[in-house]
């Protein structure tokens, strides 16, 4: 955190008092969530095949940015809100497709039982939400004592306070069970034998999703590897890559 016109002493006292209201703002926030979009159950139902032609569908757009005005705007913290939602959109695509080619796959074991594509999309957009909230809290202190966080610290407190405020926002919003275990479930990937294949997808789109938006971030052969992991074929990477001229597209017509 910095101020660098502050004298030193005087910037110390500011950064304990910033932390102090941080907690306190967290407490107070936590219990004051955004509510549900009127237009969450439409959302929900025209992902039911993906992003092919949700912008078609009408009132789907409006209730996509329904869903951006309750959790991704952070006054102050502007452009972090916007990776996040970016990320978010990406990975929701990347997830619908991921979804299709794990429910097509011909292995019982691989999807024992049929795959939600909604709740693969829908866990996707709202994967990275505690996040967005937690930002949303920090940016308000922040304005309020004209400091700012490093990059460093600012991800690890969103991250952190983020789970919480996630599974808060889980249980507050009006969400389908297996949307609520998908949004939930994804960072447990790889923990456990056995993870829902909406959850698998939502951890792999957003992989998908860190792949085309921060390519540098990239491992190289780690895509390929984690579809071999749960049984997709070589194929399968290139097809779903190509969804990135959607993700591009989606957002475009959400600016």
């Amino acid at each position: 955190m910095f101020n660098p016109q502050a004298p030193l002493p005087q910037l110390a006292n500011r950064t304990l008092l910033l932390r102090h209201s941080l907690a306190a703002a967290f407490k107070a926030h936590r219990r004051s969530l955004p509510a549900a979009p009127q237009s969450l159950p439409l959302l929900i139902d025209s992902l039911q095949h993906g992003f092919d032609a949700l912008l078609g569908r009408a009132g789907a757009r409006e209730a996509l940015s329904a869903v951006r005005d309750r959790l991704f705007h952070a006054a102050g913290r502007e452009a972090d809100a916007e990776r996040c939602w970016q990320e978010s959109v990406a990975t929701a695509v990347f997830a619908a497709r991921l979804a299709k080619l794990l429910d097509s796959a011909p292995d019982p074991a691989t999807k024992p039982e049929p795959v939600s594509i909604a709740a693969a999309a829908c866990g996707g957009l709202l994967h990275l939400a505690g996040e967005a909230l937690a930002l949303r809290i920090l940016a308000h202190v922040e304005v309020e004592f004209r400091l700012k966080m490093d990059g460093a610290s600012r991800r690890e407190w969103c991250t952190s306070h983020g789970v919480e405020l996630i599974e808060l926002l889980v249980h507050a919003w009006p969400l389908p069970p297996a949307c609520s275990a998908c949004v939930l479930g994804w960072r447990r990937f790889g923990e456990f034998a056995a993870i829902s294949s909406e959850s698998t997808a939502v951890y792999l789109g957003r992989l998908f999703a860190i792949e085309l938006l921060h390519p540098d971030w990239c491992v190289p052969g780690a895509l390929a590897e984690s579809l071999a992991t749960i049984g997709l074929p070589t194929a399968a990477l290139e097809e779903v890559r190509a969804q990135a001229t959607a993700v591009h597209e989606l957002l475009r017509a959400l600016a």
